[in-house]
C-alpha cells in the first residue's frame, strides 16, 4: 500500500491509470462523456467518486469515509447497436474483474462491485454511443494528519487558480452574518 494520503481524486487517478495501461489486453481511452465524442476508435471511459458518507471510528478523531465510485464505459460503432453490445458486455465484465477486490495500491478497502446499468439518453443514440455505468464502493480512514495534508494540498492547488485569475476579476467574494437565534428559523 502507498504511504500517500488517500483522497477521492487518488482513487479516480489510480483507476484511470489501470484502465489506460498499455500492458492490458483491452486498453480504454479516458474521455469526457459530456462533450461531443466525434470519433472513438477504442472503448472510452470516465471515472468519478460520486458520493460518500462518514462513520466515526470508535469515538476517535478518525472518520471512515465510505465512497461510491462510478465508471462509465463508452462504446461507439456506427454500424449497429448489436456491434456495440458485442464489445460492451465482455468489456463490462473485464473492468469489473480488474477492479473488484482491488485496493489500487492505495490505503483503501478493496473495491467491491455493486452492479451496472445501461445509461439511456437520446443524445447518446444520436451519435451511436452505448454507455454502461459500473458501480463500486470502498472506504478509507481520514485521520487528523491526513486532513492537514489534504488542507495543504488544497492550498497548493488554490494558488495555481489564483495565479491564473486576471487582476480585475474576483474569484469569490461574500459576507456571512451569523445571528444567534433560540432554535427558531432565521427569516
Amino acid at each position: 500500500m502507498s504511504s500517500a494520503v488517500t483522497s477521492c481524486y487518488s482513487i479516480e487517478k489510480a483507476i484511470k491509470e489501470l484502465l489506460e495501461s498499455k500492458n492490458s489486453p483491452m486498453v480504454f481511452k479516458s474521455i469526457d462523456v459530456h462533450s461531443v465524442v466525434a470519433s472513438l476508435t477504442q472503448p472510452g471511459f470516465t471515472v468519478a467518486v460520486t458520493s460518500g458518507k462518514y462513520e466515526e471510528v470508535n469515538n476517535t478523531n478518525k472518520l471512515d469515509e465510505v465512497v461510491d465510485v462510478t465508471v462509465e464505459l463508452i462504446f461507439k460503432n456506427v454500424a449497429s447497436e448489436e456491434q456495440r453490445r458485442m464489445v460492451a458486455h465482455p468489456a463490462v465484465r473485464y473492468v469489473v474483474q480488474k477492479l473488484h477486490k482491488n485496493d489500487l495500491g492505495l490505503e483503501i478497502e478493496p473495491l467491491t462491485a455493486k452492479g451496472w446499468d445501461e445509461v439511456e439518453r437520446d443524445s447518446f443514440r444520436q451519435v451511436a454511443l452505448t454507455v454502461f455505468e459500473l458501480k463500486f464502493t470502498t472506504q478509507f480512514t481520514i485521520t487528523p494528519e491526513s486532513a492537514e495534508e489534504n488542507y495543504r494540498e488544497l492550498l497548493s492547488i488554490g494558488t495555481t487558480f489564483q495565479s491564473e485569475i486576471p487582476e480585475h476579476e474576483t474569484l469569490m467574494q461574500g459576507n456571512v452574518i451569523f445571528k444567534e437565534v433560540n432554535n427558531e428559523p432565521v427569516p
